[in-house]
């Protein structure tokens, strides 16, 4: 068995349109963490985060066979078109 790990940084406000995509194409084995984008500009939306230099997100982390792993980060694209989105893949090994 060939494992990647997944990582998808959204803003919170997508988050449980998310959940309803990954769930529909029956991923239902991950992880959500809360955490913060850091940086300035345009992306900062309300004077908080102006203020902060920090906007909410959040962070799912789902392992899957390394071949379903392009497809599925493509179909989240599409899904999330528009959005601030970052995915990232990498190889893991269950011990």
């Amino acid at each position: 068995m060939s494992l990647k790990g997944m990582d998808i940084y959204f803003e919170m406000e997508n988050k449980d349109t998310l959940v309803d995509f990954l769930l529909a194409k029956g991923y239902d084995d991950f992880y959500f963490f809360r955490c913060s984008h850091y940086g300035a500009g345009a992306f900062l939306i309300s004077p908080e985060e102006q203020v902060s230099a920090r906007r909410e997100f959040g962070l799912f982390r789902l392992f899957a066979e390394k071949e379903e792993i392009p497809p599925l980060a493509q179909a989240i694209k599409g899904e999330l078109k528009g959005k601030t989105l970052k995915i990232f893949s990498y190889e893991v090994n269950e011990i």
